[in-house]
């Protein structure tokens, strides 16, 4: 039976390769452009809509799995329901914002009402499975509160760290690997068919994304990665009762982002600006002021994303609450010393162009 989710996921993969170069051309005639200014590291004028191509595959594929894969004898629709109304939302904020632009109050208000939208279909955070004190129950209004905030947290986590060629896809495409794996050993089918669908999707669009990138996902993309993501967290770890330290495992998962993201959040606090504003102070951008190359930023952190990755996967499988308490542990010394380091290194400075010569460039984006 797992031969028909990789058959789903190869579907996704062959969808969004074949399309992500007429959307990039489309989107160039269209003058649908990341222009590059002083808050960015690339220099010329690139498409954004990559995300619509990594929308389409994952909704279409996703389609083709429900007929022909019926999900509903192997534990029902309601989730595979839910992630795609959810998911629609939020894809439908993504464009409209890569394409006209949305204030963060707005993008936020998108944000929200995708989190809202799947409470109804069950996932909710009404417990938390806490080292050496077992499960503890919360109810469901807090539950719904966490739910909101955990799906909303890491779309935007996952947003923050798409600002060098292929970070945002490499790291998801990991995730959902870890996902896929504990969705199959916890029986739930329609998790591993969401993660596999939406792996072959990323992977196809990967290889226009590694650096030097041709189109990038914009907001569409890294949004509708973040929201599934987080959701089939919920289901597969969060109200999963059998895993050890189930709530120590998503933030190990999503270690990466989530460091990105809280450090982002309080140096913009400390600095008064808002926490959705951008700048160029992300871990990605420190490695490169560094010196280093987009590519070996982009495999530095991949690999610290897939140790944090394999930690989690660690206490899923080996069921220990001390190995729990000791991997949760190493790692947030590991991301406090990273924090501390690059946080001594002063954000890049690059400046606009002449939008004319930019635009002139955007001729010579080829595959």
């Amino acid at each position: 039976m797992i031969i028909n989710y990789i058959i789903l996921g190869i579907l996704a993969f062959l969808i969004t390769f074949l399309i992500t170069p007429v959307i990039r051309n489309t989107a160039i005639n269209s003058n649908i452009l990341d222009n590059p200014c002083d808050r960015k590291i690339h220099k010329i004028p690139l498409p954004r809509l990559g995300g619509i191509a990594i929308a389409i595959s994952f909704f279409f594929s996703l389609s083709v799995g429900y007929i022909l894969v019926r999900p509903e004898k192997n534990g029902g629709i309601e989730a595979l329901a839910g992630i795609s109304i959810g998911a629609s939302i939020i894809a439908f904020i993504g464009i409209w914002d890569d394409i006209r632009g949305l204030n963060a109050t707005k993008k936020f208000m998108g944000q929200f009402a995708s989190a809202l939208s799947i409470l109804p279909f069950g996932f909710i955070i009404n417990q938390i499975n806490v080292p050496f004190l077992g499960v503890v129950d919360i109810g469901s209004p807090l539950g719904a509160l966490l739910a909101i905030f955990w799906v909303v947290g890491i779309m935007n986590a996952i947003n923050f760290i798409d600002g060098i060629d292929g970070l945002a896809g490499t790291v998801t495409l990991f995730i959902l690997v870890a996902l896929s794996v504990i969705s199959y050993i916890a029986g739930q089918i329609q998790m591993v068919i969401i993660c596999l669908v939406l792996a072959g999707a990323i992977l196809g669009f990967l290889r226009y994304n590694i650096h030097k990138a041709s189109i990038f996902m914009g907001d569409c993309g890294s949004m509708l990665l973040g929201f599934v993501t987080a959701t089939v967290t919920i289901k597969v770890l969060f109200q999963n009762p059998n895993i050890v330290a189930g709530s120590a495992v998503p933030v190990l998962i999503f270690g990466l982002p989530i460091v990105d993201a809280t450090w982002g959040i309080l140096r913009r606090f400390r600095k008064g600006r808002s926490p959705f504003s951008a700048d160029l102070g992300h871990l990605h951008h420190r490695l490169v002021n560094l010196g280093l190359s987009q590519g070996k930023a982009l495999l530095i952190l991949v690999l610290i994303s897939i140790l944090s990755i394999s930690a989690g996967l660690a206490i899923v499988f080996l069921k220990s609450e001390i190995l729990s308490v000791i991997l949760c542990g190493s790692m947030l010394i590991v991301a406090l010393f990273i924090v501390i380091f690059l946080g001594k290194k002063s954000p890049i400075d690059y400046q606009c162009q002449d939008n004319l010569e930019l635009h002139s460039k955007a001729d010579e984006i080829s595959l």
